[in-house]
C-alpha cells in the first residue's frame, strides 16, 4: 500500500491514528456505516487491527473521530474571512471556497453527509451544530438580528441542505461549472431570504439587505433604481 513505512520501521503513534481516521473517512464516504468493517479500515490504513481498539475503543469511536476531524477542518474554513468589498462579494467568495474545499476533500464531506442522515444522536448533534454555525455566519454577515427568528432559522436550515446536495452532485458528476454552482447557491439564498421576509416581515433581516443581495447576484442596478424604474420615477 502506498505510503507505508518499510518493514521494521517504527511508525509514530500519531501517524497511525491519522491513517486510521483517513482510511475510515474514505470507507464511510463510500458505503453506509453498517457495511464497513474494522478489518477493512485497518487493512486500508496499513496498520494492525488492534490499534482501532487502542485509539478509539471500537468502530463507533473511530466513526465519531472521522466526523469530528471533518467537522474541525470545515470549521477552520468557515472561520477564514472571505474576500470582497460588499456582502454579496464576500458571500460568493465564501461559497466558492466552500465548494472548492469540499471537492478537494470529498471523502470527509461525504462522511459528514452520510453521518447527518444516520440515526446516531451524537453524530447528528455534531453535524447539526456545524451546519447551524455555518448558517449563522451567513446571517451575521448580512446583519440579521439575534436571537434568530424561527422562520429565518427554518429557512436557513433548508438552504444549507440545498447547498450540501448541490456539492454532492458536483462531486459525483463534475459536469456543471463551479461558477454556475456559486450563482445557483447565491440565488437560492436570495430567494429563501426574500420568501422569509415576505412571509414574516419581522423575521429579523432587512428587506433592503435582500434587495442588495438580489441585485448583486443578478448584476442589475441597485434597489432604489429598480423600485424607481417600476414606479416610473427618476
Amino acid at each position: 500500500m502506498t505510503g507505508l513505512q518499510p518493514d521494521g520501521a517504527e511508525t509514530p503513534r500519531v501517524d497511525r491514528r491519522v491513517r486510521l481516521v483517513t482510511a475510515a473517512s474514505q470507507l464511510f464516504s463510500e458505503r453506509a456505516y453498517d457495511e464497513v468493517t474494522t478489518t477493512e479500515i485497518a487493512r486500508r490504513a496499513g496498520v494492525a487491527y488492534g490499534l482501532i481498539a487502542h485509539h478509539f475503543t471500537n468502530k463507533r469511536g473511530l466513526y465519531l473521530a472521522t466526523i469530528r476531524a471533518a467537522g474541525e477542518a470545515l470549521r477552520t474554513l468557515q472561520e477564514t474571512p472571505p474576500e470582497g468589498e460588499t456582502p454579496a462579494e464576500r458571500l460568493r467568495d465564501a461559497i466558492n471556497r466552500h465548494i472548492t474545499y469540499m471537492d478537494r476533500h470529498a471523502a470527509g464531506f461525504l462522511t459528514l453527509i452520510r453521518g447527518g442522515n444516520g440515526s446516531d444522536p451524537e453524530v447528528r448533534a455534531i453535524i447539526e451544530d456545524l451546519r447551524w454555525q455555518g448558517a449563522l455566519r451567513v446571517l451575521d454577515a448580512l446583519g440579521a438580528e439575534h436571537p434568530v427568528h424561527p422562520v429565518l432559522r427554518a429557512s436557513m436550515r433548508g438552504w444549507v441542505g440545498y447547498l450540501d446536495e448541490l456539492i454532492v452532485d458536483h462531486i459525483q458528476h463534475h459536469d456543471v461549472p463551479q461558477e454556475h454552482l456559486v450563482r445557483l447557491a447565491t440565488s437560492a439564498l436570495t430567494a429563501t431570504l426574500r420568501t422569509a421576509c415576505s412571509t414574516t416581515p419581522d423575521a429579523g433581516i432587512a428587506a433592503a439587505t435582500v434587495d442588495r443581495l438580489e441585485d448583486a447576484s443578478a448584476g442589475t442596478p441597485g434597489p432604489r433604481t429598480k423600485r424607481q424604474a417600476r414606479k416610473g420615477t427618476p
